[in-house]
């Protein structure tokens, strides 16, 4: 369905008023542009960030020594994340760079509950131990996910939490409680 819109300019130097006449078909939906959405080459900025972060991870890990690979020292996780997190950073420049469309939206819901998720885990785990703090940190990262129902998501955080005490209270040995108190 046309619509006509009309639109007047007047002139400050002659007081002329002009007045013009668009039609637009109402029909359409309007398609996002360009300008609408984020680049591609913005993820590649992304990555280039995350790289940044993983070389000062590394040095840090550094820092505080490896240990030997029965027993690794409080430099080990962060060095070898911020290994693994500069190979997946170098992916994402790549295929970024060799994208030429557009990016898609971020999720801000699930970007904050990373976030919330990781501020759990650093809020939790020493006033109440490792195992609650597993379960809380999945419940927090999970929240945004509507496919999981509620049940799944407690479940998952107590298979998180299980497994986070077999592998580093019992397999590797980490000085961590696995519930304060008890």
């Amino acid at each position: 369905m046309p619509v006509s819109i009309i639109t007047c300019r007047s002139s400050s130097r002659h007081g002329d008023i002009r007045c013009f006449a668009e039609d637009y078909d109402m029909t359409e939906t309007p398609q996002e542009t360009e300008w609408d959405r984020p680049h591609a080459w913005w993820g590649a900025v992304g990555g280039g960030v995350l790289v940044a972060l993983s070389i000062y991870f590394m040095i840090g890990g550094l820092e505080l020594g490896l240990g030997t690979p029965f027993r690794p020292g409080t430099g080990a996780f962060p060095f070898f994340s911020g290994a693994i997190l500069i190979v997946l950073s170098v992916a994402i420049i790549v295929q970024d760079l060799r994208s030429d469309g557009l990016a898609e939206r971020p999720d801000w819901v699930s970007f904050l509950a990373i976030g919330g998720s990781l501020a759990t885990f650093a809020l939790t785990a020493d006033r109440f131990g490792l195992l609650p703090a597993a379960f809380l940190t999945t419940l927090v990262a999970s929240a945004p996910d509507r496919t999981l129902p509620w049940w799944g998501k407690i479940a998952l955080g107590a298979f998180m939490g299980l497994l986070a005490w077999v592998l580093f209270i019992q397999a590797l040995g980490l000085p961590f409680r696995a519930i304060r108190g008890v």
